[in-house]
């Protein structure tokens, strides 16, 4: 059978409504793939890729764009959660090695 591939620098998702709902794309300088999902008015809301350092994130953001919550994996393999507040507050939990 025939391999059937795709290939493209960036893919955008619309809506019914021709509203960009997704995107996934290579950033142009470090090359590192994501893939954001965006709310009805536009605004990213969830973020999965990878970071500077090649490992894996997941971004979680409120409704006007701001980063509340993050899923990351460290370089040495522990995995870690920052939460923040309105206040830009943030939390980190990461288990104790």
């Amino acid at each position: 059978m025939e391999e059937k591939v795709v290939r493209t620098e960036r893919l955008e998702l619309m809506d019914r409504q021709g509203r960009r709902r997704a995107v996934l794309a290579c950033e142009d300088e470090s090359g590192l793939p994501s893939l954001a999902l965006l709310d009805a008015a536009g605004q990213t809301r969830v973020i999965v890729g990878l970071a500077w350092n090649e490992m894996p994130q997941i971004q979680l953001s409120a409704a006007d764009g701001t980063a509340r919550v993050a899923l990351v994996v460290r370089p040495e393999g522990l995995g870690m959660v920052v939460l923040a507040d309105d206040q830009q507050r943030v939390k980190t939990i990461t288990p104790e090695a």
